[in-house]
Order: C-alpha cells, then structure tokens, then sequence
C-alpha cells in the first residue's frame, strides 16, 4: 500500500511566490485498474437504452461493441489532455484518471480515484459515431473534411463544397456530443518544455 500526498498550487495573482497546500491525503493500493477501454460493452448498452440513434449498435455482439469502444479510447488518449495522469509511476494505462492543480478525478463520496463520467459518456457517444460512420457509406464528411477535401460531386446528382475549417476544431472527434463532453479536460495550450 501506498500512501499518497497531493500538493496544490493555490493560483493566487501574485505569479512570482509559489503558495503550496497540502491536498487530500489517502492510502492508495493500486485500485486504478488496467484496462484497454473506458466503458465495458454492458455499460454502453445502459448509456445507449432506450435511446433512439443506436439503430443497429445493439444488434453488433459484445466483441464489436468492445472494439469500437476500445478504438474510441485510444483516440480520447491521443488529446491533448489537462493534468497528468493519476499514477505517475508507470503503472496506469489510460490517460484517466487524472490530477490536476486543483486536485484529482476522485469520487466525491469516497475519495478514491476513477474515471469521469463524462468521459465514459464520450466514449459511448463517439463509439456509435464511429460505428454509424462505418455502417453508412464508410466516409463521413467529417472524414472528408478532415482529409482535406473542399468539394467534391456525383455528376448530375450532388455536389457540395465544404465551408473551409468546417469539421475541424473538435481534435478529430467524429461526435458533438463527445467534444462537448471532454472539452473540460483538453488542454488549451500546453507549456513547451
């Protein structure tokens, strides 16, 4: 078992003395658990019930639903990310939870470290946008937009010319929903060291 300390920085207006408290203290015995996904195939099931847009998600098997949200994962831990990791010794494999200046993604009752719900949430919402992307004509126009396509056409039938910048500005998400949910945690600018 470990005991951990947190110091904070109290963000005063005077930027040239550091001004230091000493956070929540609490044993840790390495309960961050290791895994591959922020959201089991089960918990996106109970994100997803009785929602009307999952047409289809709930027909994939466990395994596919596992791989979408794994894949979702590994792109939220791509962002550029607020704080740092919750265990900085190595050990924990996903960029949540974290800490930050002010203190540490914790549940409130018990004061142990664990994902946010926003970000599970975010997994699941951007998880069905990236299987309703796959499950349609395979290219989204956030695809398209992202890879740099300004305008394309069927001849005689479609044509259209994306507003330039449009799709971009949501770190490659594919969902709303999921920028919405994480912009908390994505970092603005980062110090460069």
């Amino acid at each position: 078992m470990v005991k951990r300390y947190l110091v904070i920085d109290t963000a005063d207006p005077n930027p040239s003395d550091l001004d230091l408290e000493l956070g929540p203290v609490y044993e840790d015995g390495g309960t961050v658990e290791a895994t591959d996904a922020y959201v089991s195939s089960s918990e996106s099931d109970t994100y997803f019930a009785d929602d009307p847009r999952v047409t289809g998600w709930d027909t994939l098997t466990d395994n596919e639903k596992d791989w979408y949200l794994k894949r979702v994962t590994k792109i939220i831990d791509t962002l550029p990310l607020r704080g740092v990791k919750y265990l900085t010794d190595g050990t924990q494999d996903l960029q949540f939870p974290r800490q930050y200046r002010e203190g540490y993604d914790m549940d409130e009752l018990t004061g142990e470290a664990e994902v946010p719900q926003q970000v599970k949430d975010a997994c699941c919402e951007e998880a069905l946008a990236l299987y309703l992307e796959q499950a349609g004509s395979g290219v989204s126009r956030a695809a398209l937009q992202e890879a740099g396509v300004q305008s394309y056409q069927i001849p005689g039938i479609l044509s259209e010319t994306f507003r330039a910048g449009a799709g971009s500005g949501r770190f490659g998400l594919r969902s709303a929903d999921a920028y919405r949910l994480l912009s908390r945690y994505i970092a603005r600018s980062v110090p460069i060291v």
